[in-house]
């Protein structure tokens, strides 16, 4: 965490410079910067102790073979990965594979907060919505309610006496389906 707080950038080229990878021109110009940055030349020192034992690794692993079993098995698995089939699944394997290690297991407890939600607005809907309602009681519902509204009009008429006048019915209503007039005949 600490080459966050760095100001200089020439992490990686440092890291290339200590695995022997630079050109001369860039290593000339990287051993100039290593003499006047401190934190760099820390860094150098840090990473050829962590790659001074990787150095030498065919010399120090030359004698070790693999089995004709571990063969075997390496093989068949080359072969098995080549198969179409086997393309074929594995990619969708390894795409819900990614999808849960990428996507959702990071952000477990965002999901879980989503899930909680949509379970609580189902419980809500479910609560508030009208189960007892048909099609039949709607269309008669409109008839009920300028039934209602003349008589609130009439019993406000016999409050307010004569002086008052009954206040104009309200604008027309759309009719249910059912009770439009058609225009049009079969022959």
């Amino acid at each position: 965490m600490k080459w966050i707080w760095n100001r200089c950038r020439r992490r990686q080229e440092i890291s290339l410079f200590a695995a022997g990878a630079l050109g001369q021109e860039e290593k000339i110009e990287l051993e100039r910067h290593l003499a006047v940055c401190g934190e760099c030349r820390n860094h150098y020192a840090e990473i050829k102790t962590l790659t001074a034992p990787l150095a030498g690794w065919e010399k120090n692993l030359s004698g070790i073979e693999a089995t004709p079993a571990s063969r075997m098995r390496w093989g068949s698995a080359v072969h098995d990965a080549g198969a179409p089939s086997a393309m074929g699944q594995s990619a969708l394997k390894n795409f819900w594979r990614i999808s849960w290690e990428e996507l959702i297991w990071p952000s477990r407890g965002a999901w879980a907060g989503l899930a909680a939600l949509w379970v609580a607005m189902l419980a809500i809907n479910v609560s508030l919505s009208d189960h007892g309602s048909d099609a039949g009681a709607r269309a008669s519902s409109t008839q009920e309610i300028m039934q209602a509204w003349a008589e609130q009009n009439r019993v406000l008429a016999e409050l307010v006496q004569p002086s008052f006048t009954l206040p104009a019915p309200p604008p027309n209503l759309p009719h249910p389906r059912s009770q439009k007039e058609r225009s049009w005949e079969i022959l």
